[in-house]
């Protein structure tokens, strides 16, 4: 009767075994997945190319965890009060398989909402794990009961041959003891084990009587595989744990980690007395790194920046990487700004110390100290904002978001603000600049200049104004605006003069444009021919949208309007954009000619653009004639067209007509001109 039961004992804990195994080979097929779809995301938001063999690879690894689920487990017998668990955790894996499967569609289809999904793809990997410890929690109670019942049925039995005579006794207490030996120990040992491990004893490593041939040892080779299971699983978890708070490349904290670290640091400095800064970090010229090495040497260069950043930094402080090549610090101290200003300086020696390396590590620094009440994000803001600065101002350096800085921003906050409405208030204006013919000085064109007189404070550069009308998206209005004032200006000029309109490098990205521009022409009665659209060839035909920017400026060409680069020479690519685009102008850049009588490579830059003109047929015009001397040269080098204070000053009327012999005895002042009427 005793060998009976614990053979049905036994029967049913190598079925409780079996389906440990199914459930370990079903995790090995989740974690797969679970890896595979990570990287495929991963590739989609950074918008790399995914090749079809990781494609393949993914989809497999989605089918044999399907194929696990939908057909393996359902064969394997289950006792009737584990159905409801392992039902729970089919019905996990199926959900689990479901949502990976939406957010590979999503991956392939429209990366864009790759983040909208991973919550739910979270959620999903939760809810499987949870279900996966409620199933092991169910199979560890039945493994006890079953061991319960067996030290029970062992106990009676002896206890029953107890009451026979002393042979009877005699052999019972040897079998007693024989089975105390080989039976009752091992299985209280392994009970106390199957407890341990229920309870989350790491140390319980090792079941004992695995190495029997019995089925005591079947049972602890069971636990064994069981334990093995949950390490597993808990390393799973810990590495999920890792990888959602945690950049792969760098093995540094991400935005998430950071901006958990951050909220903290900002809830607790005032108690402490302390202040919290943010150091907001980007590598200079991460870009032609990339350009230069390829992928491998950029994420190279950023693991480089990683280290660097961390044997910086104090063992209190964060280092995050955020995204791309950019990275934060979190940096608590009573003693700020000085703790702030030693970190930065202790980063900048060693980005010095890498001048020697094949891939130097520079890098721009922004700098922002909490205040009072102040929000995590408003504080990065900021060291971003510094950060921008620092890399304006030379890159490779540091800026302090402070007072002054503060004042700054205010006031550009202000500016925007006030920029909307302010040519319906007639706070914009046009003023007119002259062009030139070099050898007559006869006024051939003018070119149309926004200006904005500001009712408080006065005059605002267009350098300080137009960046604000192009990130607050005004531009597209405001240049429109200016077209059709400069356009209703040159409808009363005589039909000789041109009309130079210099409009923002973002409207030209337009579509539209081209057709909005002619559009406005035909309707003030000016000719195409009588425009030219000045460009300027560093901002906008060497970023990723150069194709629609040629499709308006070849449209405009098509109907008559000349396209002029202008700042020719100080881009990067002056010649490569000659070559894939016909201008009919260019326009040499007002440093080259302020300099060309006493800097001799400025002399020489003026006279190789001539040159090269004359060489396509391509008019030249030089910006920032303010001396007689410099026109005499320039008329030497035969450049046809001037254009400058000598020649006149921006104005409000157009200047139609001039007197050489004053311009040619003039010092380098702007001559009186007659305006028309």
């Amino acid at each position: 009767m005793l060998g009976r039961t614990i053979i049905a004992e036994n029967a049913t804990l190598r079925q409780l075994t079996v389906l440990l195994r199914a459930e370990e080979r079903q995790d090995q097929l989740q974690r797969r997945l679970r890896l595979r779809v990570g990287e495929v995301t991963r590739l989609a938001e950074q918008r790399r190319e995914i090749s079809p063999a990781r494609w393949a690879a993914v989809g497999a690894a989605l089918g044999d965890f399907h194929r696990g689920s939908a057909h393996v487990l359902p064969r394997l017998p289950v006792p009737d009060d584990l159905r409801a668990p392992v039902a729970a955790s089919r019905a996990a894996e199926a959900r689990f398989a479901s949502v990976s499967l939406d957010l590979l569609h999503d991956a392939h289809r429209t990366p864009d909402r790759i983040a909208r999904r991973m919550p739910a793809f979270l959620a999903a990997l939760r809810t499987l794990e949870r279900s996966r410890s409620g199933l092991r929690g169910a199979l560890v109670e039945r493994v006890d009961a079953g061991l319960t019942r067996n030290a029970h049925a062992l106990v009676s039995n002896l206890h029953f041959r107890l009451a026979g005579a002393g042979v009877v006794l005699l052999m019972l207490l040897g079998c007693m003891a024989w089975l105390r030996r080989r039976v009752i120990r091992p299985i209280v040992a392994i009970a106390e084990r199957v407890r341990q491990l229920s309870g989350g004893d790491e140390t319980a490593l090792d079941v004992p009587g695995a190495a029997r041939r019995d089925e005591v040892g079947d049972l602890a080779r069971g636990i064994a595989e069981y334990r093995g299971a949950v390490e597993e699983r808990r390393r799973a978890e810990r590495r999920v744990e890792f990888l959602a708070h945690h950049d792969m490349l760098t093995g540094l904290p991400n935005r998430l980690l950071f901006e958990e670290r951050l909220a903290q640091e900002l809830l607790r400095a005032p108690r402490t007395g302390e202040r919290v800064a943010v150091f907001a970090i980007d590598l200079d010229e991460f870009k032609s790194i990339n350009d230069r090495f390829g992928h491998a040497g950029g994420d190279e260069a950023l693991r480089a920046a990683a280290q660097l950043l961390s044997a910086c930094v104090r063992a209190s402080d964060m280092v995050a990487r955020l995204g791309g090549d950019e990275f934060a610090i979190v940096q608590v101290s009573a003693d700020q700004p000085a703790t702030a200003e030693m970190l930065v300086q202790r980063i900048l020696r060693a980005c010095e110390a890498t001048a020697g390396d094949t891939v130097p590590v520079q890098m721009s620094i922004g700098v922002a100290l909490s205040g009072v009440e102040q929000a995590g994000e408003e504080l990065y803001n900021l060291a971003d904002m510094a950060m921008y600065r620092a890399k304006a101002e030379g890159r490779h350096t540091a800026r302090f978001f402070d007072d002054q800085f503060k004042e700054e921003v205010r006031l550009r906050w202000r500016l925007s603000r006030d920029l909307e409405g302010a040519a319906e208030r007639g706070e914009l204006y046009l003023a007119f600049q002259p062009i030139a013919d070099a050898d007559t000085l006869e006024v051939i064109g003018q070119e149309a200049l926004l200006r904005w007189a500001h009712p408080e404070l006065g005059d605002i550069r267009p350098d300080r104004f137009i960046p604000l009308a192009e990130a607050s998206g005004r531009i597209d209005s405001i240049g429109l605006w200016m077209a059709d004032q400069a356009l209703a200006a040159a409808s009363r000029w005589p039909d000789h003069m041109t009309l130079a309109l210099n409009l923002s490098a973002i409207q030209f990205r337009q579509p539209t444009l081209a057709h909005e521009l002619l559009a406005l022409a035909r309707r003030h009665r000016v000719a195409p021919t009588r425009l030219e659209f000045e460009v300027t060839e560093s901002a906008t035909l060497l970023d990723k949208r150069r194709q629609p920017v040629l499709t308006v400026l070849r449209t405009l060409q098509h109907h008559g309007a000349a396209i002029v680069m202008d700042d020719f020479g100080t881009g990067y690519s002056s010649l490569g954009n000659l070559r894939e685009f016909r201008f009919d102008k260019l326009k040499v850049d007002r440093s080259f000619v302020a300099t060309m009588l006493d800097h001799a490579p400025s002399g020489s830059i003026v006279r190789s653009i001539a040159a090269l003109g004359a060489s396509l047929g391509i008019p030249i015009v030089a910006e920032g004639v303010e001396e007689v001397a410099q026109l005499a040269r320039l008329r030497e080098w035969d450049i046809p067209q001037v254009q400058g204070f000598l020649i006149g000053r921006p104005s409000r009327e157009a200047i139609h007509c001039a007197d050489p012999a004053a311009t040619l005895s003039a010092r380098p002042v702007a001559p009186q001109w007659v305006a028309r009427s």
